[in-house]
């Protein structure tokens, strides 16, 4: 059996694309011996890339091309560690769908040297323990100050997985305390194998969840995870697409096996408990309906993954009169991925459960501004300037209006100068930002709904970099932006944008930087993320709250939130905090508060839409001004009462959208005969 598996794994890795990435001229940073990039960086919200670093040759790294990006949104990012079919030392055969993992906010290591394509280099072949060895180094990395991964690797959170003999070898490193979980793929131990320093005996050290992946009866492991999914003793997935051996890997970003693969591993690493419907109903939509899935020894509480997302029934207090701020606050959400998640099939519906698309649903949760992206040239048709275009008409149609956040690169996440200005000096850069900036901003300010323009996105350490690095050229880079807005529409305001919100310390240096170098902008825009800081949420927004106060008496600019969210699978505490940091804010003086893409739900652990019910997330209830605690609207129970003896009982939103059931916030209780009314009661809580 073993040589099976052996000759099958190497001829598969032969059929796979040799490479479907370029190589690029200039790495990232001075640890990164060489680099490229797989699938334009995947279909995760992070672009990946594919990674040499300097010293562990021997192994390669995929990975969010701005790790720090990405921890400000995700915290420390989990690992996966990957073996090769063959036990081989080549992971090429595999970067398709280890990139798109990468892309969704994590840190995969392959054995095996990094290859620009297959065809480079010879085949040492890989070994078991050289998990160890990528755990060594991450633990390393993850405690270096100069290192870009230093306090960016959950350690806590670690994924071993690999193909036949590959599968082998994570089974082999089963009994390690740091693992959380498996996936095996197109294999299995069954009987009798032995291989990648494993054997059945090795099942027995299992002691965390796992899943295998088969590819059908025409897979030559298949009977082998047949056999191991009916013996292990942990909580165990078994998934089968009639794929055979070969899966899908060499498929655009790893195809149905990329996409389980992120499914699972954002269940098991990043406890998204909604995504458990997966693999325990199944519910498979999003997936091949050939696939077939089956689980074992999970518990009841592992069943009540939809307890998170069930519709709780709450008393809405008013904390904020709303709608005198319409004026002054921006209640906003940035939405520059709506239409992405539009072309993935996702249905969208309001409170009342009426089918909707987004922007309208949010205008009656009380946005009143949108925030969307453009980029110099992205990749596909997101975050074009007509892209963005589009978005900001239908925020014009419902009278909404726009922050537009001006990046001056290819890809949203880093800033790094765009490819087609690579080679451009100072004065070259400068021009080339003042058309871009024009152009831009002259198409948009045609909506007239245009009210701010971000320079740049979270620009702590410049722009344009190399050269927008140093103070002298940032500033220029700046200035030129703001005038350039400025000769078009003096009324649209400038934002300077920083991840920074908590460290009074760093913003005041920052900010009177620029102040003494002449910067010249409008506003301040801070990022405040709950999951990329050490504090809890209440202290985080307490320490923005001090910094907004600081930042707004020391510079005489209005600050906005521009960037923030809260935890989806904890709804009611989400409202919570968002009405106490909203009503803080506005005590404050704060111009306003962006909720950054309130649409996504499935793919990311703070969106703000109820991946069950495909409504709202109660913490948009917060941007109405109500703070909502669980119990029973006793008052509307007792108006309907009193009306009883009456032949039908309606209940409409204040603009008169017929709903089945009171809702927190105002509602209009009709009775009627008929088609006459006979009485009608407005209650506002």
């Amino acid at each position: 059996m073993k040589r099976l598996f052996t000759i099958f794994s190497i001829s598969m890795l032969c059929l796979l694309p040799a490479t479907v990435a370029a190589q690029n001229s200039n790495t990232i940073n001075s640890q990164v011996v060489n680099q490229k990039e797989v699938d334009e960086g995947g279909s995760g919200i992070y672009r990946s890339i594919v990674v040499s670093e300097i010293d562990i040759p021997h192994l390669t790294v995929y990975r969010p091309r701005n790790i720090k990006y990405a921890t400000r949104r995700e915290g420390p990012l989990p690992v996966l560690i990957w073996f090769n079919g063959a036990c081989s030392g080549s992971n090429t055969g595999y970067e398709r769908m280890l990139n798109e993992i990468a892309s969704h906010g994590y840190i995969v290591i392959g054995a095996g040297a990094f290859r620009v394509k297959e065809s480079d280099g010879g085949d040492d072949g890989s070994d078991w323990t050289q998990a160890n060895d990528a755990i060594n180094w991450l633990i390393k990395q993850e405690r270096l100050k100069s290192s870009d991964y230093y306090k960016a690797v959950d350690l806590k959170n670690i994924a071993l997985a690999g193909h036949s003999c590959g599968g082998a070898q994570a089974i082999a490193n089963c009994a390690n305390s740091r693992v959380k979980t498996l996936m095996i793929m197109n294999s299995g131990m069954g009987t009798g194998v032995s291989m990648g320093g494993a054997n059945p005996q090795t099942l027995n050290s299992l002691h965390c969840p796992l899943i295998y992946i088969s590819g059908g009866p025409d897979d030559v492991a298949y009977e082998n995870a047949k056999t191991d999914y009916s013996r292990v003793k942990v909580k165990v997935v078994w998934a089968d697409l009639p794929v055979g051996h070969g899966g899908t890997y060499g498929d655009r970003q790893g195809g149905e096996y990329g996409r389980l693969a992120v499914r699972w591993m954002d269940w098991q690493l990043k406890g998204m408990k909604q995504n458990a419907r997966t693999f325990l109903m199944p519910d498979l939509k999003g997936f091949s309906s050939n696939w077939k899935i089956s689980a074992r020894n999970f518990k009841a509480v592992d069943m009540a993954y939809d307890a998170p997302f069930e519709e709780i029934e709450t008393i809405a207090d008013t904390v904020f009169d709303r709608a005198a701020l319409e004026e002054s606050f921006d209640f906003g959400a940035d939405v520059s991925m709506l239409t992405t998640e539009t072309n993935k099939g996702r249905l969208f519906y309001n409170n009342a459960g009426q089918r909707k698309t987004v922007i309208p649903i949010l205008k009656e949760m009380g946005i009143n501004s949108i925030r969307v992206r453009v980029l110099l040239n992205p990749t596909g048709d997101n975050y074009n300037l007509t892209y963005a275009k589009n978005l900001a008409n239908t925020a014009r149609t419902n009278k909404l209006n726009v922050m537009l956040d001006l990046h001056y690169c290819d890809w949203w996440g880093d800033n790094v100068t765009p490819a087609a200005w690579a080679s451009y000096d100072i004065d070259k850069l400068t021009t080339a930002m003042k058309g871009h900036t024009s152009a831009t901003v002259r198409s948009m300010n045609l909506t007239r709904v245009l009210k701010w323009v971000q320079i740049g996105n979270e620009v702590d350490n410049g722009l344009l970099w190399n050269a927008g690095k140093n103070t002298a050229n940032f500033v220029q880079f700046i200035n030129t932006a703001h005038e350039t807005v400025k000769e078009i529409n003096p009324d649209v305001q400038t934002v300077i944008h920083v991840s920074e919100c908590a460290n009074t310390q760093w913003l005041t240096d920052y900010f009177d930087t620029l102040q003494v170098h002449g910067a010249q902008f409008d506003a301040i825009g801070l990022s405040v993320h709950v999951k990329g800081t050490t504090m809890t949420p209440t202290r985080l927004a307490e320490k923005v709250i001090e910094n907004v106060t600081v930042l707004k008496e020391r510079y005489g600019k209005p600050v906005l939130i521009v960037e923030t969210g809260y935890y989806n699978d904890r709804q009611l505490e989400g409202n919570q905090w968002m009405a106490d940091f909203l009503t803080k804010l506005i005590e404050a003086g704060a111009a306003g508060l962006y909720y950054w893409e309130p649409e996504l739900s499935e793919d990311y652990h703070l969106g703000a839409w109820n991946p069950r019910t495909r409504k709202p997330s109660l913490v948009l209830d917060a941007f109405n001004g109500l703070r909502l605690r669980e119990g029973t609207n006793d008052a509307i129970r007792n108006l309907e009462s009193e009306m009883t003896g009456h032949t039908v009982t309606e209940y409409y939103t204040p603009n008169g959208i017929r709903i089945a059931e009171p809702q927190q916030g105002i509602n209009i209780v009709r009775v009627k005969k008929g088609n006459k009314i006979v009485t009608e009661k407005i209650y506002l809580p």
